[in-house]
Order: C-alpha cells, then structure tokens, then sequence
C-alpha cells in the first residue's frame, strides 16, 4: 500500500501553550487510527490542523503526491485539502432548516457542483447505508442525537473523501445512543475508509483501529497494534494512562 497523507513536523501552539510538537504521521490507504491520551494535550487539535479548521505554525501534510504547507494561506490549496477530508464533529452541525436528505446533499450540490437528481440519490443511498432511509424528510429537531449523528456520518460519506476524521463522535449522546453511532463507524471502517478518531470509547478504539497512536503533552508516545498500544505498551505514561482509565479490567466493546 502506498501512503495517501503524510504529516510532518506540524506544529501548533495556542499563544504561549505548545499543543502539537512536531507530529509526524504517516496513514495509510484503509488505515483506521485510533487517537487516545488525556484531556487537552491535542487529540483534537491535530484533526483541526489536518484540515485547516486550526491553522498550524508549521507542518506539511503530502496528500497523494501534493504536498501543501499547513501554515498555507491559499485559498485554493485549503479548500482542496478540505474536500480532500471529510469531518464528523462531536456537535453533528447539521442545518436546522433542513431535511436530512438536504443536509446530505447540500455538500454535493454547492462544493461538488452535482445536479439535484444526481445528489439526491447519493444523499438517499448514504441516509440509508447509515440506517435512516426512514427518517429522510425529518429536520434535526425530530431526531435523536445519535440519528443527528448518523445524518452528518452520511454527509461525509457522500463527499467521499481520502479522510475521515472523527472528533469525538459520540462525545455529545446519552450513553444510550452511543452503540448505534459506533456500529456505523465500525461498518464503514469495514468498507475499507480510510479515518482517524479520536474518541473517549477505548474499548471502541481497540475494537474498530488497525493503529492506536497514543498522545501526550504534544507528542505521540505510542504508535503501534491495538493489542501492542493497550496490552504491552513501552512509555510509563501510557501505563500510567490505562491504570487511570482502568480499562485494561474492562471487557471489550462488542459490536
């Protein structure tokens, strides 16, 4: 496999609180990455900087031979890395004035410039690959938030992008709705997408990832296996972690 993102040296800093500390990460075509570590040491961070949401001090980021500097204010260059990855975030936004089909086609017809027939169909086979063909013609305020979260899953998936980035996707549920936007995700890690996620669920990651990168105070501790990462990690940090989360007496999630 060759590989389709190349990040390199990316560094971010919230004025004088240094976040991201030279990341280096290469993915793969199919890979799905998990990232795990504490609160606030730029799990998030590094998803926002890989799509421009949060513009970086420094870094490269190679996506199928291009390389683009991530300090880039080119309009061009960020709107075409923007398309290139497809964002699920922890608060779905969706529009409040529209169906779930019109939020899922509407990136097809502004962005992608298809004919309403044409994102119509993508956007109805999407809804329903996600298991809301019934809930088509429903606006956001008539959904759970686990259906919101599945609409705003189909509307990354509809742009088919090279990346799928997942912050925290079911972050924002009742415990309740969280296995049914897990199950999504990992149907379509199964499909073969290629996604980093960063979630709170570490059974989940452990579950779902080929690749467990473990995050801490601004630099990857840990990139290995999920049975490497959780049952045999190398750092005292990352032990310390698991210890803390006591998942390691956890049974496994199960889909």
């Amino acid at each position: 496999m060759t590989n389709t993102i190349e990040i390199k040296s990316l560094k971010k800093s919230f004025k004088s609180n240094l976040v991201l500390d030279g990341i280096d990460l290469s993915v793969k075509k199919g890979d799905v990455i998990g990232v795990i570590g504490p609160s606030g040491t730029g799990k998030s961070t590094l998803l926002r900087c890989i799509n421009l949401l949060e513009r970086p001090e420094s870094g490269t980021i190679n996506l199928n031979g291009k390389e683009v500097n991530l300090s880039t204010k080119n309009r061009a260059e960020i709107l075409a890395l923007r398309r290139a990855t497809g964002m699920v975030f922890q608060r779905f936004n969706l529009f409040e004035g529209k169906t779930a089909l019109e939020n899922v086609m509407e990136g097809l017809i502004v962005v992608q410039k298809k004919s309403r027939q044409e994102a119509r169909e993508i956007a109805l086979k999407e809804l329903e690959n996600v298991g809301l063909a019934d809930k088509i013609n429903h606006y956001p305020k008539h959904l759970s938030g686990g259906q919101q979260q599945r609409v705003a899953i189909a509307r990354t998936l509809a742009m088919r992008p090279e990346l799928i980035l997942l912050d925290e996707p079911t972050s924002a549920l009742d415990p309740e709705l969280v296995g049914e936007v897990l199950e999504v995700i990992k149907k379509i890690a199964d499909e073969g997408f290629t996604m980093i996620l960063v979630s709170h669920e570490m059974n989940f990651i452990r579950n779902v990832s080929n690749r467990v990168i473990f995050l801490d105070k601004g630099h990857i501790i840990e990139d290995g296996t999920p049975k490497e990462v959780f049952d045999s990690p190398k750092s005292e940090r990352t032990r310390e972690f698991f210890r803390r989360m006591a998942i390691l007496e956890q049974p496994e999630y199960q889909i």
